[in-house]
């Protein structure tokens, strides 16, 4: 009979020993529980751009007051350009952030200065770009389906087309050049991006679009020479020598404009096509350091016009986890 009592009692006083020690006694986890899903999205890949170029721009050449003439400068070249490009999209705020980076691996063409040369552009060709931009889509879901939004972003630009003949006189003999250096084609552009973007995606296929405004950019570099010849201006018995490379600066305004479609033939592999255009044009300020039969001077040469355009096709295959 005490034995009876005694073990209803330990069974009584189970669920006080219990709740007196939680640790000892705390359920096991359900058989379906697991880690949650990463609200994070990456995309790394390669781009192969093959894009067409164009750059023109006027300046009237002034010294000391008096207007000498016009000078022009034309470029138009085809570049094959490789990019690397990555993503990384947190799906719980949608926003994501995209970055890239391109080279010119071969570029030919054409170039023209007037009133001193033209030819055909080289091989040592310098155009490149890297930047990056933050995106803030809060219109749909960029889980699954369609989403829009804005872009705040930075792109550096460098377009150099090799002039080929484009050189400065670098010494003088008997008032003419003996020898010469180098003088690049040179445009450094720092951009900024203000702008709109959409994607969606139906189950294998996605799409995706934007147009960024640049309501600024630093323009700064060089502009091809003209020797050996120089520049004879209308009117004026005088031959101009460039004495070293003429510089540049300004500022400028413009668009950039992308879209591409994508097939996924796996869940973590994606192949695009599709086609992007970069414009700008704005206001420069150049410095030309002549030599001529009236000694040495600094030429201003305000623009009159002055604009940039690249623009082609767009081919991508990307990883996507």
């Amino acid at each position: 009979m005490r034995r009876t009592i005694a073990v209803l009692s330990l069974a009584l006083a189970t669920p006080a020993m219990a709740a007196d020690y939680p640790e000892l006694l705390r359920p096991a986890y359900p058989e379906t529980w697991q880690n949650p899903d990463s609200a994070l999205r990456f995309e790394f890949g390669t781009r192969y751009w093959m894009s067409w170029g164009e750059q023109d721009a006027g300046f009237t050449a002034v010294d000391q007051g008096v207007t000498l003439g016009n000078v022009g400068i034309s470029t138009r070249d085809q570049t094959q350009i490789g990019e690397l490009h990555g993503k990384i999209e947190d799906l719980s705020t949608q926003t994501y952030v995209d970055m890239r980076a391109g080279l010119g691996l071969y570029t030919t063409g054409t170039y023209n200065i007037s009133p001193a040369a033209s030819g055909s552009i080289g091989r040592n060709s310098s155009i490149g770009y890297a930047g990056a931009d933050f995106g803030w889509l809060p219109f749909g879901n960029m889980t699954d389906g369609a989403a829009i939004g804005g872009l705040v972003g930075y792109q550096y630009w460098k377009d150099a087309p090799d002039i080929g003949t484009g050189q400065y006189a670098a010494s003088f003999a008997g008032g003419v050049p003996a020898t010469y250096g180098p003088a690049k084609d040179n445009f450094d552009i720092h951009a900024l991006r203000l702008g709109v973007k959409g994607q969606a995606r139906v189950e294998q296929f996605d799409i995706q679009g934007e147009v960024a405004a640049v309501p600024y950019a630093h323009v700064s570099g060089t502009v091809g020479g003209s020797a050996p010849g120089g520049f004879n201006f209308p009117g004026i018995p005088v031959t101009f020598y460039e004495r070293a490379p003429t510089t540049l600066t300004g500022r400028g305004y413009g668009v950039m404009a992308e879209g591409m479609v994508g097939f996924h033939p796996t869940e973590n592999l994606v192949l695009r096509v599709g086609g992007r255009a970069w414009y700008l044009e704005g206001q420069l300020e150049t410095q030309f350091h002549s030599t001529s039969a009236l000694g040495n001077s600094d030429l201003n040469l305000p623009s009159n016009f002055a604009r940039i355009f690249r623009y082609g096709a767009l081919f991508e295959v990307a990883g996507t986890f």
